[in-house]
């Protein structure tokens, strides 16, 4: 009986803290993420060598509120940018050339569950 109101003390505590703060669980690209009314953003730096000309990111998910912001930076200026609400799955292609890049993610008081996964190929148009 200790252990159950241990459990449920625990669960309430995190359930205030989610709702005062906002709370993102989850290792992206490999694990889907759950955010729970989580304003934040997140880059991931790219290096593109050789023959690749572009960036692949799939994105799917659903926001029961909130949007989520997907772009890509050369040098702090944008390449290409999406935003999505809702239910969504999509794969974006941003064009690249050699160098570096960030992948930005940005959310906004999101609610719901997002998987990213991102590569940088040869496309033929």
């Amino acid at each position: 009986m200790r252990s159950l109101l241990l459990l449920l003390l625990a669960l309430l505590g995190l359930y205030w803290y989610a709702e005062r703060y906002g709370l993102a669980v989850g290792y992206p690209p490999f694990l889907p993420v759950f955010y729970w009314k989580y304003t934040g953003e997140v880059q991931y730096p790219i290096r593109v060598h050789g023959l690749y000309n572009v960036l692949k990111v799939q994105v799917s998910g659903r926001l029961d509120q909130g949007r989520l912001q997907v772009a890509l930076l050369k040098d702090g200026r944008p390449v290409g940018e999406r935003t999505f609400a809702g239910a969504f799955q999509e794969v974006v292609r941003f064009p690249v050339g050699e160098g570096g890049y960030v992948l930005r993610l940005r959310l906004e008081n999101a609610k719901g569950q997002v998987r990213y996964d991102w590569v940088a190929t040869k496309f033929a148009p």
